[in-house]
This record gives C-alpha cells, structure tokens and sequence, in this order.
C-alpha cells in the first residue's frame, strides 16, 4: 500500500468520523420524547381507572382526567354536572370542575353534540356541550411541562363520562360541517407542530390498580417507554376509519384456571374477528356468543336492565379462588400470521360500579355493585378493546407510518423509565436507535421485534463506537504500511550491497551459501578442487599460482570466467600427479552431485576420515602445478570419444553462451589421485 492511499483511507475515516460526531450535535438539538406524569389518583364511577392531570385556561384550572386513545379534544366537566342533589364528594369525584368564566383566554366556538363513541351508542341530544378554545397543559402547575395556546375545550355535563377526556389522537376537530379549512389541530399535532416532540406517535398503558403497590398508567408522546413491556414481533397496521384506527383481529379467546388449560372462549361462530382498541371505555365488547361462552365458563350473569355482569359475594370469591387467566390471541389478519397474547388475571375484571351509573338512562343510580367490565355487542361496530384491557398492554402507536405495536407489561417495583423516541419520517436530524420501531409502531420493521430496545446509545457512546471502528481500521493499514516500507528499505540496501538472491543461483543469500558448502567432508586433509563441466566443453583451470579465486581458462574466445561464493586461497599443499585415468574412470561412473557422491569416494573407514572445511580444498595455482594444458587437451579428446557411452552432463556454458549455472565442485579423494 503507498503512503497516498493509507493517506486516502485515514481521510475517508476521519469524514466517517466526522459524519457521525454531526449527526450526534444534530440529534442534541432534536426534540425528545414528552413523558406525562400520571395524577397518582384512581378514577371513575366504573372502575377505578389511572389519570393525569391537566391545566385548563388562564389562571390555570387542575382537572383530572383519563387517557381517549380515539378522542382528539380535550372534555372537562363543567358546573353545570354537579347538581345539588349529587354528593358533595361530586366535583372531586368527577375529576374537579373547570369555570370557563374565570379564564380570560375562553374562546367559545358553540354547543356541539358529542360524537365520541357514537357507535357505542354513547351520544344522544342529551349529551351536548359547550365548545371553546383555551390553554392547555400537561402535568400540576410548576411541573415544566408544556402549554399550548388555542386548544379545543369541550366543556360537559354529560354522565356518560363521569371523568373528564384528554384525546391523544392527531386528527383535528372541525366544528364547521361548510368550512373544512376552520378545522382546529389536535394537542398531539400542535406538540409536534411547535417541535415539542419528535412525531406524531405516543406511548400508552393504563395501569393496573392490582399490580404492583397500584401501578400508574404511562403516557409518552414522541416515543415509548421500553421499562413497562416485553416487545412483541407484530405490527398491525391502521384500519380505514379515523374513528377506529387502532383494528386488530381476535383470532382466539382462551381461560387457564385451576382446572382448565386454554380452554377456549371464542366459539367457532362467529370466529375470529376485527375488533378495535380503544380506552374512551372501561369494557370489552364482544360478540354475543363469546359473551354466552364468558357467562357459562364463569358463571356470570346479565343484568339486562342496566346493561352489565353483575358479580355478587359468592361468585367473586369463587372467581378469586379460581383466579381465571384470560388469554387474548392477536393478529393483523384474521387468520395465520405472527400473533401477540395479551392475558389478563381475574384482578383485571374486578370492577366496581359506584355513584351516577344509569344517571344517564334515568335509573336509580346504582350506589356500588362488583361488576365483570364485558359488554354485549350489538354488532360488528361495537366490537371494542378497552380500558380493562389496556391494563396488561403496552400500544405504541405511530400515525405517521399508520402502524401500531400491542405489547404485554411487564411488572417491576422501582423499574428505570427509559424512553425511546420515535422519528419523524422526513426527520434529518433524529438517531432513532438500534431495534426502535420508526416503522412498526416504534420502529422496527414487522421481521424486527422490539427485543434490543432496552437499553439507548448515548451521544458519548456512539461518539466512542466511532472513534474505536477508526481505531481498529487504521492500525493494521499502518502496520501493513510500515511493513511495506520495510521491505522496500531492506531490499534497496541489499541491491546496493550487490547480495540480492540472484548473485548466488541455488543458494539464495552469502550465508545460505556458506551452509551450503560446509557439510563437505574433508578426506586426507588433501582434497582436491575439481571443476565440473561438459563432456564436450571440458572447463580449463588459469595457472595463475597467486589467484585467489577459482576461474575458468577457455580456449575459445567465447569461453566465460566464473566466480565461486567463497575465497579459494590458503597455503598449497603437495599432493601426487593427477591420474588422467582416474579422473576418466571417475566420469564414466556417474557425474553425481558432490553432495550425492561424496559417500562413495572414500574406500576406507568412514570414522578415521576427518571432516574437511572449505579452506582445505586446492587453489588453481596447485592444480596448474601438477598439470597442464595439453593434458587437459588430451583429457577433452578422451571424453569426446566416450561420451557415447556416458550420461550427458549439462554444460556450464550454454550453446546461446549466456550465463550458465554456478559449476559444481567435486572432491577427489587422494586414494584416487596418482
């Protein structure tokens, strides 16, 4: 790798770097999810049911109120629903009254009829009330949380909702049935209008007064609180009416008890079917035979006059003792399909009806009666998820992507809210975190379940994952670097020293040369350098006395000199005439290597013969004394003629008279030598 590409990729990760530390300041200044205190109060004349609590006009008014999944408004109860006959404990019970005279930024709009659960047949003449705009806010005055200008007030006296309603849902109120345009934004709009919250999208539970030491709802707006459930893999997507959006299908209904496993709830007629989730109401509203199926499993009974399931004494504590577990299979298609189960304990229907129910039907109001919240439906409309089953499950609901999540809670003492934000779809600037559902009602597509949410990267994490993935890549591009240029380094000097691999053919570097030679046995302390070569091309020998190095003398012209990896030189020695019948009966045999051949050319004891170094072979000069040209002229003529019946032997000098291979060197025992 050169210094300019390590130089392009340490740039290109300091960008990345870079890139993420931007969307890190960016997401700083991004809105975060708006977390609504519950009031820490229970409420209602049908339940009790978890609050919160909200600031109305100016001077602010505190009225409690619950949580309308389908409502966009805001209902509070007026003077006017508190008579003189009612308890005194009345505008305490009801959620406390809000005096539109004593606010001086009341715009009234009109008298509406309520439409709210219209297809639950809970709006009538009867229920009218008087539309306005004013402020609004979350949480007890001095809490810091927001309040918004111009919010739509519906002032009631209806008993159909003893307690006010704070709406969730986005859609706007328009009071004008002419004019579309005079259509006035929702709370939740308005909050991500004004940059309040991330997107159109909240959190909820209703809390259940059973678990736990009375466990609160959780209201969060712009995202969700991962510490109250266990994330399910279903995604349900938004259903065609406003009104009904959050429609889902019930594909079974199952009871566990001390006698029965899943025993089944929901008979084949009708089947699965399409319901909706919605918290305006406290029951569940099925059809008439799983009602039948209810009734005969339990032992319920109708009372058709006031419209519930009345439980006396006995059939509570029955009921207690059983402890019935009742399972809700749910999936986005009515057949097949990932499916969630949400169960609730018989805690979960212990209910309890007190003062103003049947006001409203002109009964006698009922003083309090246990009651099991299930309604009979009288049609495909009705059917309704509400309050009761908001108290085991967790909706993250997203209106932007149009999907929704339904999860089971989980129950903790003392567990760390841990809020997750879901974003905006044309967001630029908001991280939604690994395993957050900005797709499925939170953020994850429907294959991705919400598993992985529990715990959200911080701006000094993400900075540090950044800072070590630049880390891990650039060190070993360095070593790689370093590494290279080393070898660059290593092989100019060896360039430069004239010691480079192909100055000694076969042997590599000086030092493996050397190794090379030093297994050479020493035979007599006498040897004798003999020069291998062709049969044909004979090597010659300079009669140089003096030379220090080993060359060849040829007669032709073309005939090239080579140089052997060590110094020849030391102090000659006397040795006996060269035998040229020797040394032709040595070639008949076999030119061997001298590494191949050394073992058979000693005819004696292989212990008594001394192990020879390169400094006792002969020099040239010692050679030249003994011998001659023209002996080495008649050798060339004996070796033509048996050269028929001896192997060939590659010549040193090649026919192109290129640069041949290093000659070898052969030993001749002095027992051979004349």
């Amino acid at each position: 790798m050169s210094l300019a590409l390590f130089v392009g990729e340490v740039f290109s990760l300091t960008r990345l770097a870079q890139s993420h530390t931007n969307r890190i300041a960016a997401r700083s200044n991004e809105p975060q999810p708006l977390s609504v205190p519950p009031s820490e109060s229970f409420l209602g004349n049908d339940g009790p049911w978890s609050g919160f609590e909200l600031r109305v006009g100016n001077p602010p008014q505190d009225v409690d109120v619950l949580v309308s999944t389908t409502g966009s408004e805001t209902f509070v109860v007026v003077p006017g629903g508190c008579q003189p006959a009612d308890p005194q404990t009345c505008p305490s019970n009801r959620g406390n009254i809000f005096d539109s005279s004593s606010s001086t930024t009341w715009a009234f709009k009109g008298n509406y009829t309520l439409s709210l659960e219209a297809n639950l047949g809970l709006d009538s003449s009867y229920d009218v009330a008087s539309y306005g705009l004013d402020d609004l806010g979350l949480g007890w005055q001095g809490g810091g949380l927001p309040t918004l200008h111009n919010q739509t007030i519906a002032g009631t006296t209806a008993t159909d909702f003893w307690v006010g309603i704070f709406g969730i849902s986005p859609y706007p109120t328009n009071l004008s049935d002419f004019n579309p345009h005079d259509s006035i934004p929702s709370y939740l709009q308005t909050l991500k209008t004004t940059n309040v919250v991330p997107s159109l999208s909240w959190g909820y539970t209703g809390g259940a007064q059973y678990r736990l030491k009375e466990a609160l709802a959780s209201l969060t707006f712009g995202g969700y609180d991962t510490s109250l459930f266990d994330p399910s893999a279903v995604s349900f997507d938004f259903g065609t009416d406003n009104s009904r959006d959050l429609s889902l299908y019930i594909q079974a209904i199952k009871y566990t008890d001390a006698i029965y496993v899943d025993a089944p709830l929901l008979p084949p007629d009708p089947g699965p079917f399409l319901t909706c989730i919605d918290s305006t109401v406290p029951a569940i509203w099925l059809p008439l035979t799983a009602c039948q199926a209810f009734e005969k499993a339990f032992g319920l009974i109708w009372n058709d006059t006031y419209g519930y399931y009345f439980v006396d004494g006995a059939m509570h504590d029955s009921l207690t003792a059983s402890n019935p577990n009742i399972s809700f299979t749910l999936a986005n298609t009515i057949e097949g399909g990932p499916t969630v189960d949400i169960t609730l304990p018989y805690a979960a229907f212990d209910k309890n009806l007190s003062y103003g129910i049947g006001l409203s039907n002109n009964l006698p109001s009922i003083g309090s009666q246990r009651y099991f919240p299930l309604q009979r439906a009288a049609n495909d409309t009705q059917y309704t998820l509400g309050k009761t089953f908001l108290q085991e499950a967790y909706i993250i609901t997203d209106y932007e992507r149009r999907n929704f999540s339904v999860n089971p809670c989980i129950w903790k003492q003392g567990a760390q809210q841990n809020l997750v934000p879901i974003c905006s779809v044309n967001a630029t600037g908001c991280i939604s975190p690994m395993g957050s559902r900005p797709q499925v009602a939170g953020g994850v597509s429907n294959s991705t379940p919400l598993a992985g949410t529990k715990q959200t990267l911080g701006s000094g994490s993400i900075a540090g994952t950044v800072v070590g993935l630049v880390l891990i890549v650039s060190i070993p591009l360095i070593i790689l670097w370093v590494r290279h240029r080393r070898r660059l380094l290593k092989a100019k000097r060896e360039e430069s020293n004239g010691t480079s691999s192909s100055s000694w053919p076969g042997h590599g570097t000086p030092e493996e040369a050397r190794k090379a030679h030093s297994h050479i046995p020493e035979i007599d302390s006498s040897p004798i350098a003999e020069m291998t070569g062709s049969v044909t091309f004979p090597a010659q020998l300079c009669d140089d006395a003096v030379a220090a190095k080993i060359e060849y003398c040829g007669e032709d012209q073309h005939d090239q000199a080579y140089e052997l990896p060590a110094d020849m030189t030391h102090q000659r020695q006397q040795s006996r005439p060269f035998d040229r019948s020797r040394r032709s009966r040595h070639k008949s045999t076999g030119q061997d290597s001298a590494n191949s051949g050394l073992s058979e050319l000693s005819d004696g004891d292989d212990s008594a013969v001394p192990r020879p170094t390169l400094s006792h072979r002969r020099t040239t000069s010692e050679v030249s004394e003994k011998s001659n040209v023209s002996d080495l002229s008649t050798l060339r003529d004996e070796a033509q003629s048996a050269s028929a019946a001896s192997p060939r032997v590659v010549s040193p000098i090649h026919e192109d008279h290129q640069e041949a291979p290093l000659p070898q060197i052969v030993i001749v025992p002095d027992s051979e030598m004349i």
